[in-house]
């Protein structure tokens, strides 16, 4: 295999690796936010200090809040929205078999069902 051959390769591995590590890192960061939160009401608890129902709900409200699955289905639509629009005014000639402006427009409809997910359990949470 000639370098040609490798970069084809080795790019778009890089890329996905970083997005995926990425995404792997954010989500630890808020699973690790919500671990310690749980753990200070645990040990408020234990100490039977007294905790305020209004206390655990202003700060349970801001970890879990509805809106913060609004935040994330706009966003994912916003993601989806932008690799549609790049793949209509980007002209990549035909390789083969494979039309990379199929393959973009694949791409883009996994963010997009992911928006139009949390935009309903955003819904559904409110109408509880």
């Amino acid at each position: 295999m000639n370098g040609q051959e490798w970069a084809e390769i080795l790019v778009p591995l890089i890329f996905f690796s970083a997005l995926v590590m990425a995404i792997g890192l954010l989500l630890l960061y808020k699973y690790k936010k919500k671990k310690l939160f749980l753990q200070m009401v645990e040990r408020t608890l234990q100490q039977q200090a007294p905790l305020p129902p209004e206390t655990i709900r202003e700060v349970a409200t801001h970890f879990f809040s509805t809106n913060a699955d609004v935040r994330k289905g706009i966003f994912l639509l916003v993601i989806s929205a932008s690799v549609l629009a790049f793949s209509y005014f980007a002209d990549f000639r035909k390789n083969g078999n494979l039309d990379l402006n199929d393959a973009l427009n694949g791409i883009a409809i996994l963010p997009g069902l992911f928006g139009l997910a949390f935009l309903l359990l955003a819904r559904l949470d409110r109408r509880r």
